[in-house]
């Protein structure tokens, strides 16, 4: 915890989180939000113009008496060689602004509501505009829509049955997952970011989308053929090895949808889908990259089918269920590439597009998708409009969940 005590660093941490330290115990949980205080004067001094001041609520948690036992208020100001604690003594009282006050007592009102000891994220976002702990349901409930469990707290949290809590989690958390996935698509240098706040030592990008699939398996979506409802398995063997131990089969996702199983292979989105020349009969020639890739579907989809029959009794996910979804000509999907793949001139682009949707469409059974497809389609899970990578998702929308 001394990082969030020092002044040299308070400056680099999101305000308006909750970010959770559990003691190395296990007796227990530190919950430490930043606010950037609206100044004294006016609230115009909030976001987006910058405060030079902000405040650190910590809040001392005991998992055996499942109440808060400390409360800790600090204030710092930034100053030209960093931010510093405002140190406070009996004589120098901490002083707060109407805004900050209506902050605080919201965020005392909220604590109060969540199920602390259940909490198992790292970092929870909440909702800017949190405020007096007397608006509206919906703009209290704003404050946790970032957690994919959230329903669980809601649930005890909402009592007027006007709105359903999932469908809240839906929409804020699946908001603000979309707008991670186009960062990570679009903006050069996030990669490292998210590694960073995830907090992933991985030096391989496929292990990074991996990780944020893993926290959003609704991306993969509402088929006219399946429902996928959960990951199974994440990096699952789905075949055995051999004599040696080698040679062991692993696909990235063993999903479940209502009765079977699915298998999801991802990879970068900078992966290669043609070569540079085209072919001579008005096509283009794809690339080894893309080949390989679909072999190695392919390949699994057999060895998994195989396993699952022969082995169904022993079919355990992690958690150590056994999976009650069958297994019959599994379904693939293949994440791969981006729009990039298609660049060229009108008449290139055009030839590598037909090339490419004539491809999967006679691949049968697997579900090939490049990564800015799987966007769209999943802005328009949000999104009744479905209108793409630039749309506005409106609050105001009635989604369909």
């Amino acid at each position: 915890m001394s990082g969030f005590d020092d002044g040299a660093t308070i400056g680099g941490w999101r305000t308006d989180h909750l970010y959770v330290h559990p003691f190395k115990n296990g007796d227990g949980k530190f919950f430490t939000v930043i606010i950037e205080e609206g100044g004294s004067r006016s609230i115009e001094y909030i976001p987006p113009f910058p405060s030079r001041n902000r405040l650190k609520v910590k809040f001392t948690f005991i998992t055996e008496r499942n109440e808060i036992t400390k409360v800790e208020l600090r204030k710092y100001k930034e100053y030209k060689d960093g931010w510093r604690e405002q140190w406070s003594g009996a004589d120098d009282p901490i002083a707060l602004s109407h805004f900050s006050f209506q902050k605080i007592m919201a965020l005392l009102q909220l604590m109060t509501e969540l199920d602390l000891a259940s909490v198992t994220e790292r970092r929870l976002a909440i909702h800017e505009g949190y405020g007096p702990i007397d608006r509206e349901t919906a703009d209290k409930v704003k404050s946790i829509v970032a957690l994919p469990e959230g329903y669980k707290i809601l649930d005890e949290v909402l009592q007027s049955g006007l709105i359903q809590s999932h469908d809240i989690v839906n929409i804020g958390y699946r908001k603000a997952q979309l707008g991670i996935f186009k960062r990570l698509l679009e903006e050069p240098g996030y990669l490292d970011v998210y590694k960073v706040e995830e907090g992933l030592t991985t030096p391989q990008e496929e292990k990074v989308w991996q990780n944020f699939f893993q926290r959003n398996p609704w991306i993969f979506g509402f088929g006219l053929d399946y429902r996928y409802l959960n990951i199974l398995q994440a990096e699952a063997h789905i075949a055995d090895t051999d004599l040696s131990g080698n040679d062991a089969a692993i696909v990235d996702f063993l999903m479940g949808c209502t009765d079977f199983t699915v298998l999801v292979e991802v990879k970068k989105p900078s992966t290669p889908l043609f070569l540079k020349n085209q072919n001579r009969a008005n096509s283009w020639r794809l690339s080894r990259d893309f080949t390989d890739a679909v072999s190695q579907i392919l390949e699994q989809k057999a060895s998994w089918q195989i396993k699952a029959e022969t082995n169904a009794h022993k079919n355990l996910n992690g958690a150590g269920k056994l999976l009650r979804q069958r297994t019959l000509d599994p379904k693939c999907i293949l994440i791969t590439s981006s729009d990039a793949a298609f660049a060229g001139s009108e008449k290139e682009r055009e030839i590598k597009l037909r090339t490419f949707e004539l491809f999967r469409r006679d691949t049968r059974n697997i579900e090939v998708l490049t990564y800015d497809e799987l966007y769209e389609r999943a802005s328009f899970i949000v999104s009744e409009k479905g209108s793409g990578r630039n749309a506005s998702i409106d609050d105001s929308i009635d989604y369909p969940f």
